[in-house]
Formats: C-alpha cells, structure tokens, sequence
C-alpha cells in the first residue's frame, strides 16, 4: 500500500508540473475557427469510457453531462480533474511538438442520503482556442517577410441543476419458499440551466524585415454568452435476479437506457476587430496607425444537441460486476444562425453536422474480503470515442478517433466512498478522408494524454442534510 501511495503522488507531481508548464488552451491550429475547438468530455470517469454519459449511472461519481444522473448518486459528492496533453502536429514535412493542459469539470451533486432529489452545480470546459502559427518567405517586391497567425481563449459553461429519482420494487424468489424485495426498475429525470461565457481573440501580424515599409498587425476578439437548458432521462430495468435459499444475492442483469436534450439557445457576441499599420524595432511593435476599426455587439442561434445510449451491466455473487456501455451524440451546426457582419470560419470552411459515438466497458473485480488490497478494489474503464468536428475544410469534415483506459482508486483510510481516478487516452484528428488519409497539405495530429481526477464524499457518518435524532 505505501508502494501504491508513493506511486499516486509521483504522478500528481508529474501531472501538475506538465500543466504548470504548459498552455491552458487547445494548441491545436484547427482551433482557429469559430469559437475554437470543442472540449471532449473532460470528466475523468465518462472521459475513460471514451467519453459514454448519457446511459451512465454511478452512485460513487458524478455524470456532469447528464442531469437525471444527479439523482442516481449516494450521497453529496465534489468531483474535478486535471490533464495534460502531448500533442505532435505534422503537416508535409514540418512537424511540432506541444505540451497543453487544462483542468476538469468541477462537478458538487448535494444529496441526502437515501432521498429522491438532488441538487447539481459546477463548471465545464467547453471550446479552447491556443495556436500559434507563422511562415517565412521571400517576396518579389519587400524582400523577406513573416506572416504570423495567434489565438488565445475559449468559452466554459457553469450549470445548476435539479433531479428527481423514482423506483420500483419487485418480489424475487429466494429458494423454494421465500423471496427478496429488490428494486426492480428506477427512473431519473433532470434539468439544468446553463450559462456558456468566455472570449477568444486572434491576431494576425504582417512583419517586412526591411524597416523601411510599415508592418500590419490586425486583431479581432469575440466574447461570447448564451443562457441555455439540457434535460436528461435515464431508466433501468433488472432482466433477472436470483437469491438462494438464505437469501444470499446469486448473481443479475441489468438494462440502462439514458437521454439528454438541449434545444436552441440565443449567443450574444461583443465582436470587435481592429487593423492597425505598426513598425517593429528590436523585437518592440509600435503603433502607428488604425486604418480599421469595428465594435458591435452581434446576436445568433446556437444549434440543439441530443444524445442517447445504453449499457448492460452483470453483477455476479462474488462481487464481480461487469457494464458495457455506448452512446451517440448529435449537434448539427449548419443550423447554426450567427451575425453575416462575423467571420467565424474564413474563405475554405464550412460549418458541419458534429457526431460522437462511443463505446465503453468498466470492470469491478471480484471482491475478496478484508485482504483485498486496494487495486482489487477499484474499478477499470476502457473506452473508444469516433469523433466528428463542426468544421468542414475544402469539403472534408475534421474527424478523429480516441482510446483509453484507467481505473478509479478507493482512497484508503478514508472511511468514505471517495475514489482517486487515473487514465490515459491516446488518438488521431485531421481532415481525414475515406481511405483514412488527411486531405493534402492539411495538418494531422496525433495526441497523448494523462488524466487524474477526484471523487469527494463525506465521512460515512457524516450524513449531510439528514436530521439528527438526537441533540
């Protein structure tokens, strides 16, 4: 045991120092569109699953992606993550590489034990934006010149949510001549409101290295917020259940079905664009000049989303449980409705319909009593996630594909059902075609990631919310 906390914290220190030393946005050159590149699911117990959440019921973790989950929890729970990113760009014969980091979804479920409702609130990553970009070459006219192309920023979405949960109980034969009151089907149902928020900014520099013509720098930055809704539905169902005749549990299958639905919401964007003549002398840029200047405040519709899946999960007598889970995702931005008077995505992109389907196993083994160390206690994931962008360049959309794996940890000496979860995800991304090459001279990006996060509960005497009998 002291191995495996010696082997927690080199990680945590090792995680911490890259992102401390890294970008806090998406490095990625495609991030230049829009309002820059989506966020994957960034909680760390769906992210292992390759990124599954709407069927996903956990009593120990929280689902931020799914409202009804709220309800499914045990307890009152704060659950937030860290990763970091190694990202190797290659397009032609140039390649790069980038550190990147960003944290988690900051995610607190406040719930009684064994009551019906719960409250859910936090923050999530949403879209990144952090490239930094720039060529060199000789022109006919003003000698050697570099164009130079940066972004910075993202947008994020803080949510409050409500849940209600609703169960059923059966009888189920123990024996010959006795029987379990079991519950035999559950039904979640949620709502949350959310408010997306954040500004991104992008400049482009022209820079002639002869002093004698003026050099351009032109910046535009958009800062965005929508107040918009997500509700969620997730319903199980035990398909068998069998109990001996001491009415010890044998062994069940059990179906979960889950949903989530956000409908059109409004953005307002505060767009301002500025191109200004400079000079650059010893590395110091000097205004000289605004030749272009707009400041407005534009209005538009962001798109509905949807998901769906499902899961299966086996639990046997020894403890042992087994789920498979998947899930698809649909948000169709050529619906999208922004301002004509904003450029979001340039002269060769198109907005495009953005799909993720996933697939995910998580594997609990078989418990074996007080001697059982603490990685026989915790439980694995795996998981694979397609993922295909808004972005559409030259006609071919931006896709990708991502795997991982981890485990969830019981924190030891606790006395509570905390977890400390780990992962690693790797995968591809690139305006891919159908023979699963990238479009020519575009760029191709191959990423490796570590994640660790945190699942918070009380002392489990601590019961929240819950009345003492006894002053």
């Amino acid at each position: 045991m002291t191995e495996l906390k010696k082997l927690i914290a080199i990680t945590a220190c090792i995680i911490v120092s890259l992102h401390l030393s890294a970008q806090d946005t998406e490095p990625s050159p495609w991030s230049r569109f829009a309002m820059g590149l989506p966020t994957h699911i960034i909680s760390t117990p769906q992210l292992l699953m390759g990124g599954v959440s709407s069927p996903i019921v956990d009593g120990f973790t929280i689902n931020p992606y799914q409202p009804a989950s709220a309800a499914g929890c045990l307890n009152t729970t704060f659950q937030t993550s860290l990763q970091s990113t190694l990202t190797k760009m290659e397009e032609g014969d140039s390649t790069a590489t980038v550190n990147s980091g960003t944290p988690g979804a900051i995610s607190v479920v406040v719930k009684r034990v064994g009551g019906k409702y719960a409250v859910s609130f936090g923050m999530l990553p949403n879209t990144g934006m952090g490239y930094n970009v720039s060529r060199t070459y000789e022109d006919a006219i003003v000698g050697t010149t570099r164009e130079q192309y940066d972004g910075s920023g993202g947008t994020a979405k803080s949510y409050l949510g409500l849940a209600r949960g609703f169960k059923g109980k059966k009888w189920v034969s123990a024996g010959d001549s006795d029987s379990v009151l079991v519950t035999n089907h559950t039904l979640f149902l949620g709502a949350q409101i959310d408010y997306l928020f954040g500004e991104v900014i992008q400049t482009g520099r022209l820079d002639i290295f002869d002093s004698t013509p003026l050099d351009n720098r032109t910046r535009a930055s958009m800062r965005h917020r929508s107040l918009g809704a997500l509700f969620g539905i997730q319903a199980s169902q035990i398909l068998w259940a069998k109990y001996d005749a001491d009415k010890n549990f044998d062994g069940s299958t059990t179906l979960y079905f889950g949903a989530t639905y956000s409908p059109t919401s409004r953005i307002y964007t505060d767009y301002k664009k500025i191109v200004e003549t400079v000079q650059f002398l010893s590395s110091v840029e000097t205004v000289i000049d605004t030749t272009f200047y707009n400041d407005f405040e534009g209005e538009g519709v962001l798109p509905s989303r949807w998901t769906a899946g499902g899961s299966i999960v086996f639990d046997s007598k020894s403890g042992r449980k087994l789920l498979i889970a998947a899930d698809y995702m649909s948000e169709d931005w050529t619906a999208f409705e922004g301002d004509e008077q904003i450029d979001f995505l340039g002269s060769k992109a198109n907005w495009a319909k953005s799909t993720r389907t996933s697939v995910g196993l998580t594997l609990s083994p078989k418990n074996s009593g007080n001697n059982s160390s603490a990685l026989t206690r915790s439980t694995y994931r795996a998981g694979l996630a397609l993922d295909a962008y808004p972005i559409e360049y030259e006609g071919i959309q931006l896709s990708g594909w991502r795997a991982s794996a981890g485990l969830s940890i019981p924190l030891e000496g606790s006395r509570s059902t905390s977890f400390v979860h780990f992962g690693l995800s790797a995968g591809k991304r690139g305006a891919m075609l159908d023979n699963g090459t990238v479009l020519v001279n575009t760029l191709e990006e191959t990423t490796f990631n570590i994640q660790i996060g945190v699942s918070l509960t009380p002392f489990f005497k601590n019961l929240w919310l819950t009345p003492r009998l006894y002053d």
